[in-house]
């Protein structure tokens, strides 16, 4: 494949990790916005992603291209074309916060947001990569029901990424629930999501919309929240999708949750994805539907890993069943407690990344083995 100038010039660049200029110039070239894509199409080209946990969200690792970038590149190689980046934007992490928590409008001059950019435009350079980025925690938004501030964001964000490429998706709001852990009030969601989603249309009429539930983003949730959709299109925008996070059941996908022996079922794989489709297939009009959150935390417990009863889990869900019933799915990989991918190697630590493409080596044949115990 021979390479034009320009696109000689954006890999030099990214390779050398300068964040502004591999923003401004992928901005300028191969990330700028091309036809549409309808919600649809995109759920079936978006297949197996991941999760840059812990990045953006949390300050675990460096929120920079040079530390997304091999995990990026290491997954692409892998054959997954999405990348979910979870953003904090109204809370403080690290000393910095990227938009006042009481108006919602974004500091367009923080070098971390330089570097957000920089890491959605490298990731759109690849092909048929899709990105996902969110309003992930903002735990006092969602306390205080702050539905003008999260307008005000998606305004900003919606304004500052208006020509990305339309493989760039927005998510309104992650795991909706208050600092009790209770589930916002559904009429409180759907008005401010209502706020965020004409804020984003106002924009682009074709940018690709994910809505969710109310509380930590379960299947069983999206009918208490979203009975129709008179406030999000009334059924008739093809740039919509919805989408669930699957833990289920916690008990054995959980942080600190004991060992990791549980004899789970396939039935527990089944069953949420069955009772999203069917939402989909009844209210949603067919509305298409990923997982934005999967996976299990295993090193909450296990120093090393070497559990079969994991490797089985990993090696179903998404082979077996997610991609087969036709729901894109996006491991949770924090490089910690849900390790996929290590970051002081920049490498897959583990053979999860195996068994997520369907088959992986077992530490001998018993699905409960000693690395389970």
């Amino acid at each position: 494949m021979k390479l034009s100038p320009a696109a000689i010039v954006i890999l030099f660049l990214c390779a050398t990790n300068s964040a502004s200029s591999c923003a401004d110039t992928h901005s300028q070239n191969s990330a700028t916005k091309s036809s549409a894509i309808t919600a649809l199409a995109a759920a079936q080209k978006m297949g197996k992603g991941f999760n840059l946990g812990q990045m953006f969200e949390n300050d675990q690792h460096p929120a920079t291209l040079a530390s997304a970038k091999p995990k990026i590149d290491a997954y692409y190689e892998n054959g997954f074309r999405l990348v979910r980046i979870p953003v904090t934007w109204t809370e403080t992490l690290g000393g910095v916060q990227l938009a006042d928590g009481e108006t919602g409008k974004i500091n367009r001059s923080l070098a971390k947001l330089t570097e957000l950019k920089a890491v959605v435009d490298y990731s759109l350079g690849k092909p048929d990569m899709f990105v996902i980025i969110n309003a992930h925690h903002e735990k006092a938004l969602k306390d205080g029901n702050k539905a003008k501030v999260l307008e005000q964001l998606w305004a900003d964000i919606s304004d500052i990424f208006k020509d990305r490429n339309h493989r760039l998706i927005f998510q309104i709001l992650n795991e909706p629930h208050l600092n009790n852990r209770d589930p916002m009030p559904p009429e409180n969601l759907r008005k401010m999501s209502a706020l965020a989603y004409h804020k984003i249309r106002a924009v682009d009429a074709e940018r690709i919309i994910v809505i969710g539930g109310n509380q930590w983003f379960a299947a069983d949730e999206m009918a208490k929240v979203w009975p129709n959709l008179d406030q999000v299109g009334g059924g008739k925008d093809k740039y919509l999708m919805a989408t669930f996070h699957h833990y289920n059941p916690w008990t054995f996908n959980g942080d600190n949750q004991g060992d990791y022996a549980d004899n789970w079922t396939d039935a527990d794989i089944i069953g949420p994805m069955d009772t999203m489709l069917y939402w989909s297939k009844t209210i949603g009009k067919g509305m298409p539907i990923y997982i934005g959150e999967w996976g299990t935390g295993w090193q909450s417990r296990y120093p090393v890993f070497n559990c079969n009863n994991i490797r089985l889990w990993y090696s179903k869900f998404d082979s077996e069943y997610a991609s087969k019933k036709g729901i894109p799915t996006a491991v949770w990989d924090d490089g910690g407690w849900f390790k996929v991918f290590d970051h002081k190697t920049n490498s897959f630590e583990n053979n999860l990344i195996e068994c997520i493409n369907g088959k992986c080596k077992w530490d001998g044949a018993e699905r409960f083995n000693q690395g389970c115990k």
